[in-house]
C-alpha cells in the first residue's frame, strides 16, 4: 500500500478539514499507510478535537496513535519503500490520486494475472490478491505489448501527481541481455511517470518451475510432457530462460518471418525436424540433437493456469523458483514489491 506522510502544520489549518479527513478515512480502511512521527500525535489529536464530536475525535485519535506506534522514528533502515509527502498545495490532488485504484497493466489479463497470482501466493504476498479482490488494484488487459504500453500510458495520464501505474511485459528476448522493442516501448511508460518492468526471461511462461510440469505429467498421465521435461532439464539456465516454452523449436516454412534453414537430423526422419530461429545465435550450439528434436514442441499456452493450480494444491515452494537460477526469485519479488508500493 502507499505510504503517506502529512506535515503536522496542515493540521493547524482548519480549512484543510475535508481533505485531511478523507486521508484519515483511507488510513482507517487500511487502503494506505500513514507515516507519522509520535511527536506529531498531539497536534493531530487537537485538530480532531476542534473539528469532530467527542466520540469521533476519540476514534480518529486512536487511529493516529496506532499509526505512530507502527514505528516512524525507529523504522528499520532496510524499509526503503517510497513515501508520498503531502503538501498544502498538493493536498486535493493527492487525495484524488489516492482515491483511485492502483493500476497493473499486462499483455494478457487472463493468463498473466494467473501467473502473478501464483507467484504472489508462493512468495507470501497475497495482499496483492486481496487488493484486486477489493477493487483497490485494477488489472487491465493490453492485448499484446503494444496495446499494454498504450493502455499504461493512458492510465498514467489519469493520475495527477502520483502515477500509480505498473506495466509488466515480456522481453521476447532470444539471447541474454538483448534489448528488444519491448524495452523501448516500456520506456514511454517510465517517461510518462509510471513504472515499467520488462522481464529478464523471454516470457512469463519461462518462470514456471519444472516441478509444476513434472506434477502435471504425473497427474494427467501425459508421457509426452514427461519426456519433454527431461529434455528441458538438459538445457542450461540461460538456454531455458530464452526457450519458447509455449511452442518449442517448431518447424517453420520458408517465407515465414525469422525463417532459417531447417536443421538436418541424424535420424533421417523428416518428421523429426526442428527449427531454431537465427535470432538465438549460438545459444543452443552444442545441445544434443535428440534434446532439440524432443523440444520441437513446447508445453502449450496453459502454463500460467497449471502454475496457479499447483500452487493452490500445495507442494510448490520458493525453492522451485530458485531452481530456475539467474536470480528469478529476486526479480519476481521486485515486481510484486513495486505493485504493492503503489496500491
Amino acid at each position: 500500500m502507499m505510504r503517506v506522510e502529512i506535515p503536522a502544520s496542515l493540521f493547524d489549518d482548519d480549512e484543510c478539514y475535508e481533505s485531511l479527513l478523507q486521508l484519515i478515512l483511507f488510513f482507517r480502511d487500511v487502503r494506505h499507510e500513514w507515516v507519522i512521527s509520535p511527536l506529531d500525535v498531539d497536534t493531530v489529536s487537537n485538530f480532531f478535537d476542534r473539528n469532530l464530536s467527542a466520540p469521533l475525535a476519540q476514534t480518529y485519535s486512536a487511529i493516529v496513535k496506532k499509526a505512530s506506534r507502527a514505528g516512524y522514528t525507529w523504522a528499520p533502515v532496510e524499509d526503503r519503500r517510497p513515501v508520498l509527502r503531502v503538501a498544502r498545495g498538493t493536498l486535493e490532488e493527492d487525495v484524488e490520486d489516492l482515491r483511485r485504484p492502483a493500476v497493473l497493466v499486462v499483455e494478457n489479463r487472463k493468463y498473466d494475472w494467473m501467473f502473478i497470482s501464483a507467484v504472489a501466493k508462493l512468495l507470501g504476498m497475497e495482499d496483492i490478491l486481496r487488493a484486486e479482490d477489493a477493487n483497490l488494484l485494477d488489472v487491465r488487459n493490453g492485448g499484446g505489448a503494444d496495446g499494454a504500453v498504450s493502455e499504461a500510458v493512458d492510465q498514467v495520464r489519469r493520475f495527477t501527481r502520483t502515477k500509480r501505474v505498473v506495466l509488466v511485459i515480456d522481453s521476447d528476448r532470444y539471447r541474454p541481455g538483448e534489448r528488444t522493442k519491448n524495452h523501448t516501448r516500456a520506456e514511454s511508460v517510465a517517461d510518462a511517470g509510471g513504472y515499467a518492468h520488462v522481464l529478464e526471461f523471454r516470457e512469463l511462461e519461462n518462470y514456471v518451475p519444472n516441478r509444476v510440469l513434472a506434477r502435471q505429467a504425473r497427474r494427467r498421465g501425459h508421457a509426452h510432457m514427461s519426456t519433454r521435461l527431461q529434455a528441458l532439464k538438459k538445457l542450461t539456465h540461460v538456454q531455458r530462460a530464452h526457450f519458447d516454452m509455449k511452442n518449442g523449436f517448431k518447424e517453420q516454412q520458408a517465407g515465414t518471418a525469422g525463417w532459417a534453414e531447417r536443421k538436418s537430423t541424424s535420424t533421417g526422419d523428416p518428421s523429426a525436424a526442428y527449427h531454431i530461429p537465427r535470432q538465438h545465435g549460438d545459444l543452443y550450439h552444442g545441445v544434443n540433437e535428440g534434446t532439440l528434436i524432443t523440444l520441437r514442441k513446447g508445453f502449450g499456452t496453459s502454463l500460467p493456469k497449471l502454475f496457479l493450480d499447483e500452487v493452490g494444491i500445495g507442494g510448490i515452494s520458493e525453492k522451485d523458483l530458485d531452481g530456475l537460477g539467474l536470480n528469478a526469485t529476486e526479480e519476481l519479488r521486485k515486481v510484486l514489491d513495486t505493485i504493492l508500493d503503489i496500491i
